[in-house]
């Protein structure tokens, strides 16, 4: 009776699982926008240190990347930014990623653009964070000239383009699925929702 009830109860959960993931539904929570899907399993934010909803975002970010360790990526969009600053600072990004001071580093920026209400307009605004947080502006300056990171800054806004990417933060599945906050309004757990949301994705 016991193992009955057990193998119920599994019985139960599975339907629950499956009966949740069938409550995702294309239109609402998600849409199509590729053909093909990625050859590896990923989950990317396109999203830019200028846009104040990104910031309020970095919550939910931060829960996927710890659910999905190895999926989950950003990538930071030059669309948007005061005189022009949008490329440099995705370069800044890049910079901040080859050098492995990305959580630092936009945490930092993230809190002068929107806590301390100092927003960096300059390149010499970015370089003084990185100098703050450890990086000497020897390393700043040669990270930012290399080829390496304008190679990759360049390949960011590439992909978004690609990908249709015209509006931030944007979520990106397996490039083939993106998520649609919107289609959340309702929820009584966003995050939660919107994170199972991303896994449900990751394997269809």
């Amino acid at each position: 009776m016991k193992k009955w009830l057990m193998g119920f109860a599994g019985a139960l959960m599975v339907a629950a699982g499956f009966a949740q993931a069938q409550n995702f539904e294309e239109g609402v929570h998600y849409e199509v926008i590729a053909d093909e899907a990625t050859s590896k399993p990923e989950i990317t934010e396109f999203f830019s240190f200028y846009c104040v909803h990104c910031y309020r975002f970095e919550p939910i970010a931060k829960e996927m990347k710890s659910e999905y360790p190895d999926a989950f990526k950003k990538a930071h969009v030059s669309f948007l930014g005061p005189r022009n600053m949008g490329e440099t600072m995705t370069q800044a990004f890049v910079a901040a990623q080859k050098l492995n001071k990305e959580e630092e580093i936009a945490a930092a920026i993230f809190d002068y653009n929107f806590n301390k209400n100092s927003m960096l307009t300059s390149k010499e605004d970015i370089r003084n964070v990185f100098i703050v947080n450890d990086v000497s502006g020897d390393e700043f300056d040669k990270a930012m000239a290399s080829f390496t990171v304008r190679a990759a800054a360049s390949k960011m806004d590439r992909r978004a383009s690609k990908l249709g990417v015209n509006a931030t933060p944007s979520f990106i599945v397996n490039g083939k699925y993106k998520m649609l906050p919107q289609g959340f309004r309702d929820s009584d757990n966003f995050q939660e929702d919107f994170s199972d949301l991303a896994g449900y994705l990751l394997e269809k």
